[in-house]
């Protein structure tokens, strides 16, 4: 009889856990579908000078809408760091830092955020966008304190490629940081720092930080200093840990002031114009001359040098100059690849002279040093607002001098800078942020085409298109976006 009742006892006992887990997946769910549209991702881009190279970069953390108006908090160190990328890794160089922050919400919608507090203390960064009146999550006064072993649960975003993947994740309290305000979690939380910590019957418990650990009397340093302080209890833990409502004190209140109030976007993404002297109508937006030019024979190009005078505003890059003749007429024109400047280790230096290429296969063209070259009023034109090619609004023109060795050989393109919008065509068909694309149908891009010229391409086709594809590593695909 014995033997009868153990296999009964196991399969009864294996159908009560199966039961159990069902439970706890609805549980789940059902909190990831109220507060997962609360978790917003905040990005900006950095251009970080080194080695004689100037490079623009994404970045992107998790944030949480907590208020009317659009205030919002992260919590992520890289923010209060102004250098990164190559200049970090070599020691050298300099960074603007980061700019252009956007909101990107649950929706596929992107706002312009204006930093609105820092709270070095507490290792929280809070911004603001206008979304009208949004109410976000509100926290209570006083959590209830979890209790060492609880189980929690974590909403929040994960951003290692900027596709911004909606997840959530449970993790366990096992240890207190900091004076019952902080507490360290245990599992890999990845990178959504930011999001909201939830016990599983749904209390609002706080936000996942960064606690930040203690430096060393002469400063410290190293990567001691780098991870967040080795003698931090959490850093154990990964160094991601609950954040209560306790910690943000008064900080909430300070950001939710500045948010609303009605001058708050002035200086910033919602700057008001300035009022500028304007020039006559007629005047060339630019005039500068020839420095050099230089004859490249692998290349069958020339490579013109432009003179940048003093008080002039120099081209940006992929804007085109004409240079013209003794007579006052065209004689070519260049897409601006280079801009140089006048002390190079000064970032904040004004640009004394631009650059760019012609092919010249024939050597036909007869330009020389000192001849003129403009940009007209009667053709200048702002960059055209690219309406988006379905789903995507942001590309970046890559070279070889970025893309060098990691995209399979292709030497130019355009990489996708931003997420593809939700239930868009290219995010149906599979496309991510940084796809780099170097072939619309059976067009390749070229060295010479400008962004311009680029969106113009993409905006002429029609029906299904075939996008040609690198991803970083070199691994290359063949993308059919369909219709909009």
């Amino acid at each position: 009889m014995t033997r009868y009742l153990i296999p009964l006892v196991a399969i009864t006992a294996l159908c009560a856990g199966l039961l159990h887990a069902d439970e706890k997946a609805e549980q789940l769910r059902a909190l990831h579908a109220r507060f997962s549209d609360k978790v917003v991702v905040l990005t900006w881009t950095s251009t970080t000078s080194a080695m004689g190279q100037t490079i623009e970069s994404t970045g992107a953390t998790t944030g949480l809408l907590v208020g009317k108006g659009g205030l919002f908090v992260v919590s992520n160190q890289p923010l209060s760091n102004n250098v990164g990328g190559m200049a970090s890794m070599f020691g050298r160089g300099e960074s603007t830092g980061p700019e252009d922050f956007k909101l990107h919400t649950a929706d596929g919608k992107e706002f312009a955020a204006t930093e609105a507090l820092i709270s070095d203390a507490q290792n929280l960064r809070w911004y603001g966008a206008q979304l009208g009146e949004t109410a976000g999550v509100s926290f209570p006064e006083k959590a209830e304190v979890p209790a060492l072993g609880e189980e929690v649960v974590i909403i929040g975003a994960h951003d290692e490629t900027l596709n911004y993947a909606r997840f959530f994740r449970t993790a366990r309290i096992n240890c207190v940081v900091e004076d019952g305000k902080i507490f360290g979690l245990d599992g890999s939380l990845g990178d959504c720092l930011g999001g909201v910590v939830l016990t599983l019957d749904g209390k609002l418990l706080g936000i996942l930080g960064q606690k930040k650990g203690k430096e060393q009397a002469a400063g410290g340093g190293g990567f001691g200093r780098i991870l967040g302080g080795l003698n931090d209890p959490s850093k154990a833990l990964g160094n991601r840990v609950l954040m209560t409502a306790g910690v943000f004190g008064e900080e909430l209140k300070k950001a939710q002031e500045a948010v609303l109030k009605p001058d708050f976007h002035k200086g910033g993404a919602k700057a008001e114009p300035t009022t500028e002297p304007t020039q006559p109508t007629d005047a060339p937006l630019f005039e500068g001359t020839i420095a050099s030019v230089k004859y490249r024979d692998q290349q069958k190009d020339l490579y013109v040098l432009i003179n940048v005078a003093e008080g002039q505003q120099a081209p940006e890059e992929n804007a085109k100059v004409q240079i013209m003749g003794a007579d006052g007429k065209q004689v070519a024109e260049l897409v601006i690849t280079r801009r140089y400047r006048k002390d190079p280790l000064d970032e904040k230096s004004a640009i004394d002279q631009v650059g760019g290429f012609i092919a010249d296969p024939d050597k036909k063209l007869n330009l020389e040093k000192g001849m003129k070259v403009v940009i007209p009023a009667a053709k200048s034109e702002p960059a055209p607002k690219i309406d988006g090619f379905r789903g995507i609004e942001r590309f970046t023109k890559m070279t070889e001098e970025t893309l060098k060795d990691n995209y399979g050989g292709i030497k130019v393109g355009f990489s996708v800078s931003q997420i593809p919008q939700k239930d868009s065509p290219c995010r149906a068909a599979g496309i991510k942020s940084g796809d780099l694309i170097y072939k619309v149908g059976d067009k390749e891009v070229t060295a010479e085409m400008t962004l311009q010229d680029f969106t113009k391409l993409l905006s002429e086709q029609s029906g299904e298109v075939k996008l040609s594809i690198v991803r970083k590593g070199g691994e290359k695909v063949e993308i059919t976006v369909p219709a909009q």
